[in-house]
């Protein structure tokens, strides 16, 4: 039996439709976008338009051409962070914030300053006027935590991004789809996503949404072939070509337009069966002795992510013994996020993570309760 409680890393299983979409575009549709004279290559341009179109429309920013395709959300919160800012800027991050932003900016060398979090995960805004300085370019949140699993509120540092100025850019790994993010309203400079999570897509799939200014002026992190302005050595100016080096990851992409269909078609109910297969964990673990959760309490704003410690077992043995004896994947550690950690009070011990996804059953749950509670009486 395979008990699988580890979406916020990857889903699984994925979209109903994805792999044959995959199969089907290899066998029969391959084909260089803009490069090889084929039938094909219309098919292929309406998926990748379908594709931006989908993603321009969840966060309400009208601009498809503005949307830009990475392997992933680490790559594209590379991009953004490299093609925007430089050494003599500031930057104001989240102390939640994961290693996909942490680590460019110390590779970088750009200086930031964290907005503190209190125990749940939840940013604290009350002080975050006097994190402002002459050299301040920017924000970044992540909306929801990838370990305390915190929604956090995107309208205060909105709103303090527009009055000074800032570029406000948001990490949507662990909240997109489920979590309403208007980019418009919002103001945003920059959404990163990625295709595996949420979405319910392939592996090595995922990317940003700019704001259209943005978009013109971000730096390129790689350069290269678009199949258009070929007459010119410099990296084209027309969108989305200019965001677009190389040959796109179409295998992935089109896996990515299926799974993108199916998850905003089935967006409510896929939510819905999420957030109760997380209560129904949450309640469970409540009742089993020598368990902390940290994080949220069930009824506060939250994705199905929980965290748990223990001052009685090593969360990596219970990890072992929940595999071992019930085929229970979960995922233990500090989840790339140790600033968050610190600000749960699991820094440097980690955390045992379950995050359930739509596809998960109650069934599944209740033997992951059993067996975790047959471990603890240990």
């Amino acid at each position: 039996m395979r008990v699988y409680l580890d979406n916020a890393s990857t889903s699984f299983p994925k979209a109903p439709g994805v792999a044959e979409a995959i199969s089907e575009y290899i066998n029969t549709r391959a084909a260089g976008l803009y490069r090889t004279v084929s039938g094909k290559e219309e098919e292929i341009f309406d998926t990748l338009f379908s594709l931006r179109s989908m993603i321009s429309s969840l966060y309400s920013y009208n601009h498809p051409e503005c949307v830009a395709f990475t392997r992933n959300v680490t790559e594209a919160l590379n991009w953004i962070i490299k093609g925007l800012f430089t050494s003599s800027d500031h930057i104001i991050v989240s102390s939640n914030e994961h290693n996909a932003v942490m680590r460019p900016l110390n590779e970088t060398g750009i200086r930031f300053t964290r907005i503190p979090s209190d125990r749940k995960g939840y940013n604290d805004y009350s002080s975050i006027e006097e994190l402002l300085t002459n050299d301040t370019k920017g924000i970044i949140i992540n909306a929801a935590g990838n370990v305390s699993g915190a929604i956090q509120d995107l309208s205060i540092p909105a709103e303090f991004a527009a009055k000074h100025h800032l570029l406000l850019i948001i990490d949507t790994a662990q909240a997109s789809p489920y979590v309403d993010i208007n980019m418009e309203e919002l103001g945003a400079a920059a959404i990163g996503f990625t295709g595996h999570k949420g979405f319910l897509g392939p592996d090595g799939t995922g990317g940003m949404i700019l704001r259209r200014d943005v978009a013109e002026r971000i730096q390129p992190l790689i350069a290269g072939g678009t199949g258009s302005e070929s007459d010119s050595e410099d990296v084209p100016h027309t969108l989305p070509e200019r965001l677009s080096p190389g040959t796109e990851n179409m295998t992935g992409l089109t896996g990515l337009e299926c799974a993108m269909r199916y998850s905003l078609a089935t967006l409510k109910e896929n939510h819905e069966r999420a957030m109760q297969m997380t209560e129904r964990l949450y309640e469970g673990l409540e009742r089993i002795d020598g368990i902390e959760i940290k994080g949220p309490g069930i009824n506060e704003r939250r994705c199905s992510v929980i965290s748990i410690s223990s001052d009685r077992k090593d969360i990596s043995e219970i990890a072992s013994l929940l595999l071992n004896r019930g085929g229970i994947e979960t995922r233990v550690g500090l989840h790339c996020a140790p600033s968050a950690h610190r600000s749960l009070g699991t820094f440097p011990s980690g955390t045992l993570r379950f995050s359930p996804g739509p596809f998960t059953s109650e069934d599944e749950i209740d033997h992951t309760l059993s067996i975790l509670k047959e471990i603890m009486n240990e």
